[in-house]
């Protein structure tokens, strides 16, 4: 059964022409042959073989269309199943009349060759609407003209339910195929959007949000707040020196490193983020300023006691910080513009500590 599959759904070996089509015709002319295969096993049981004179030579054209698709003739292909289809049905509705109920496989044709990509819409809306012309032209045909042979009416209500179960089985084969096609590109997508959100609104060199999402979480943190919040407003001190004395590789080691760290610490309670240049936000969730004070004295002397080694050199890095208690009342810049305030009085007032 793997094997049978795999042969099935073999990829094309044309890099510019996607597989899904030769798959698309191949279970299309799949389920018409096992049509005639049940057609031709009811003549040879009814001892009927009036109709084994289209049915044998159509399993072999269809099975020339099945071999294209391995062939790198994937286009010609499809023009061959739509004209082998339209063919046997004239031929077929032209002998035994309108209840043997051939015609109903023009409703298959038209579903296939929306999914091909070989034609514009346009071009399909027409083929639509002339098999659609055709199928009630082929009606009134028969209404005029009667049935050249006439089959038992055992006969043709086995042809029925042939009919009926091969659309409805090479329907479904289809339907799972294009449905599943469909799945993985709208699953792509979604993972796409994703992945370029984050990206949107992560910080490139530190991974840490940027502004606009700080913004936008601490928006929605503030909506769904059941209690007390806080933000600080961290800054590096003495940052334009590593850069000035060891060079903007050293600079970006300091930033890497403690935003590594911030990431690890915030993460019980809230989210950090890139401010700008040396700059970081960090937004405590359900802490009220004596819990996020707590938190951030940890988060300094952490800072004191990280050993950041550069070309050979061991790197001293303390942070000032301003905290604000969070009034849920008030709209979130106020709070940050509290705690900006604060971290320019603790850089006055000597740098390394939390001013709140």
């Amino acid at each position: 059964m793997t094997t049978i599959k795999a042969f099935i759904f073999r990829e094309v070996k044309n890099e510019n022409e996607s597989s899904k089509p030769a798959i698309e015709i191949r279970l299309a002319v799949l389920g018409i042959m096992g049509y005639f295969l049940c057609m031709a096993a009811g003549e040879l049981w009814n001892r009927n073989y009036q109709m084994l004179l289209i049915t044998v030579p159509c399993l072999f054209l269809y099975g020339a269309v099945f071999l294209l698709t391995y062939m790198e003739r994937v286009m010609l292909a499809a023009y061959g199943l739509n004209f082998l289809t339209v063919l046997w049905i004239i031929i077929c509705v032209y002998y035994f009349g309108w209840d043997l109920g051939v015609q109903q496989y023009l409703f298959l044709l038209i579903l296939i060759d929306f999914f091909l990509p070989y034609w514009c819409l346009k071009a399909k809306l027409f083929y639509a609407g002339t098999m659609c012309l055709f199928r009630v032209l082929l009606f009134f045909y028969c209404l005029e003209y009667p049935a050249r042979i006439v089959l038992a009416e055992g006969i043709v209500s086995y042809y029925h339910v042939v009919n009926t179960v091969s659309i409805y089985i090479t329907i479904c084969m289809y339907g799972c195929l294009v449905s599943s096609n469909f799945l993985v590109i709208e699953k792509k997508l979604i993972e796409t959007n994703k992945k370029l959100l984050r990206q949107a609104g992560t910080d490139p060199l530190t991974q840490l949000m940027n502004r606009m999402r700080m913004l936008e979480y601490a928006s929605e943190q503030l909506e769904r707040a059941s209690g007390r919040m806080s933000v600080a407003i961290g800054d590096i001190d003495h940052f334009k020196q590593f850069n000035d004395t060891y060079g903007h590789e050293c600079g970006d080691l300091v930033l890497k490193t403690l935003s590594s760290l911030f990431l690890e610490t915030m993460q019980p309670y809230g989210a950090a983020a890139r401010w700008g240049g040396e700059e970081f936000l960090f937004l405590f969730k359900d802490c009220d300023g004596e819990e996020a004070y707590q938190a951030l004295q940890k988060l300094r002397e952490e800072i004191k006691n990280t050993q950041m080694i550069y070309d050979g050199m061991s790197l001293q890095v303390t942070m000032t910080f301003g905290l604000s208690e969070i009034d849920v009342s008030r709209p979130m810049d106020q709070s940050i513009r509290e705690a900006d305030k604060l971290l320019y009085e603790g850089k006055a007032g000597g740098r390394d500590r939390i001013v709140r």
